[in-house]
């Protein structure tokens, strides 16, 4: 079933407020394990804060690599060495962060807000393990991400291309951000009537969810 199919059966149901919370953590998991699931692929948010005092929001688009409904978390991987590991590691705890999913043929947006943290234990080591030969060419590239390149044409990055055995020192750059969520705002542009939830996993259960005037 689609993922707008399924929340328009929720919708139809008796008590779609008791059914919300168990069906988004259900699409997350679905979104975590196929790159064909609209979940697949989110936007992930973070605050900077400059030395000089500035504040400012940064985003970027990432892969869901897991997502845990008891928990309460999601996860992504990451280089170590890219500006969002410092924006988290600013020593301001704790570190703040939003994901965004929005795929315009549902017409469902997702914001997760939450607190987020780095994973370099066993988890990362058996995560790395999983990880295909084309997805660690992005962690063995000599030049950290971001670096600002002086050549008129882009940055060459055949240094990526390695063997299996060479993919290896990439896990030195293998980082899992991971994201415990605090609040859940779910959007669906309905034909028919916008409808909009909120959940709040920092309060009771029976006052965690609420429709919210869209």
């Amino acid at each position: 079933m689609g993922l707008r199919s399924a929340f328009d059966l929720m919708l139809a149901g008796q008590q779609p407020l008791a059914q919300i919370d168990e069906l988004i953590w259900q699409n997350l998991a679905a979104g975590a394990r196929s790159n064909k699931h609209p979940w697949n692929e989110g936007c992930f948010s973070t605050v900077e804060h400059s030395d000089t005092g500035t504040v400012a929001p940064r985003t970027r688009t990432v892969i869901l690599r897991r997502a845990d409904r008891h928990l309460r978390t999601v996860d992504f991987h990451t280089d170590v060495r890219s500006a969002k590991i410092r924006q988290l590691d600013s020593g301001r705890e704790p570190a703040a962060a939003c994901w965004l999913f929005y795929q315009s043929s549902t017409k469902i947006q997702l914001r997760l807000e939450g607190t987020a943290e780095l994973i370099n234990d066993q988890q990362a080591d058996a995560a790395w393990q999983q990880t295909t030969l084309l997805s660690r060419s992005a962690y063995v590239s000599i030049q950290p991400p971001g670096v600002v390149g002086l050549e008129r044409h882009p940055p060459d990055t055949s240094d990526r291309i390695v063997t299996a055995a060479e993919s290896e020192r990439g896990r030195d750059n293998f980082r899992i951000i991971r994201t415990t969520v605090r609040h859940v705002d779910w959007l669906y542009l309905r034909r028919g009537g916008h409808v909009r939830a909120h959940l709040d996993y920092q309060v009771s259960p029976h006052e965690s969810c609420r429709w919210v005037v869209p």
